[in-house]
């Protein structure tokens, strides 16, 4: 595993600047990271925002995020929340990023973060800012009303699951701009930096965003897997052709673009006049764990597998997007 700040010397396609540029850029130094830790929900120290892990041979020009299943939840968040750690978790994409794990030997970039969801949404606009949380919010920054935000859903959540309060006070601005600046920034800008790089060296970029949906959410429980591509505008046909057609193919009830069609990450992201491709999947949760009890079921190591080919799969067709492929 390669942590932003460590050497780069063995990445593959000339991205040893790209590790450069992050150490400088984020100031970041060298971080043990402890699988122990990450399996406790409990860290030594913060974490660095960003993760990313390169393949020992990509393919494809494919890069693999999972924005929200980090689970470190900062001392101040927990010491504010009116919510015990397992309450706050119930917005967590809990797992994503194991049952991607193995998305670098299938010739992918993985990205992660470590940083739970309820203390910074990286799928969402930084200027989606709550006013009801924000007790000192500028008047211009409280214009980005959406309807995400109404519900509690901004770039720093003021809720949790079915519209469960998190916090017993309302926060600072001074708060909210740090926590944007030490972990949203970071993201965004790493994630542009890597989808730039690969574009730059392999003509194009498919960016696949990993989630996870309740059981219970509206019109979900007939769906396994939802697929989101914002109705054919952030990537080309077949990419989600070729994505919906392996995972029906296993037996899963796939559905395009309804209820999810993608969040912010896919409509920043996905431009493909630029060559720059993005699909999200949201996965029902039920499949691979018990959502209550926030444990993983029996059945987890086969969808490992199973998402280990199916980006495998993803990667031979994207190469299709190649300049020398299409002409």
């Amino acid at each position: 595993m390669l942590l932003l700040g460590q050497s780069c010397s063995a990445w593959p396609l000339g991205f040893e600047h790209f590790c450069a540029y992050a150490s400088d850029m984020f100031g970041l130094g060298r971080m043990l990271y402890q699988d122990k830790d990450m399996q406790a929900g409990r860290f030594s120290s913060p974490p660095q925002p960003v993760r990313l892990v390169s393949p020992r041979a990509a393919k494809g020009g494919l890069v693999v995020a999972c924005p929200h299943s980090g689970r470190y939840y900062p001392d101040a968040l927990l010491a504010s929340s009116r919510l015990d750690p397992l309450g706050l978790r119930r917005s967590e994409d809990a797992f994503v990023d194991e049952l991607f794990s193995a998305a670098p030997a299938a010739g992918a970039f993985l990205m992660t973060t470590d940083y739970a969801r309820a203390f910074v949404d990286l799928n969402r606009d930084a200027d989606e800012l709550d006013a009801v949380l924000v007790v000192d919010l500028p008047p211009e920054k409280a214009g980005n009303v959406s309807p995400r935000v109404d519900a509690g859903l901004g770039v720093i959540p003021r809720t949790v699951g079915d519209g469960i309060e998190i916090y017993t006070h309302p926060l600072s601005f001074e708060d909210v701009q740090a926590r944007l600046a030490d972990i949203y920034v970071p993201w965004h800008s790493a994630l542009d930096r890597i989808l730039t790089d690969v574009c730059d060296e392999t003509g194009h970029v498919v960016l696949l965003d990993c989630h996870s949906m309740p059981c219970a959410a509206s019109g979900v429980p007939s769906r396994d897997i939802v697929l989101g591509d914002r109705y054919g505008a952030a990537c080309a046909p077949i990419l989600m052709d070729e994505a919906f057609s392996f995972l029906s193919g296993r037996g899963f009830k796939v559905a395009r673009n309804n209820p999810y069609a993608g969040g912010y990450a896919i409509q920043r992201y996905g431009r493909p006049d630029k060559s720059r491709h993005a699909l999200q999947i949201e996965i029902n949760r039920s499949l691979y764990m018990v959502e209550g009890a926030l444990t993983k079921k029996s059945a987890f190591g086969d969808l490992q597998a199973l998402f280990e080919e199916f980006v495998a799969h993803l990667a031979i067709a994207s190469q299709a997007l190649s300049p020398s492929k299409t002409g």
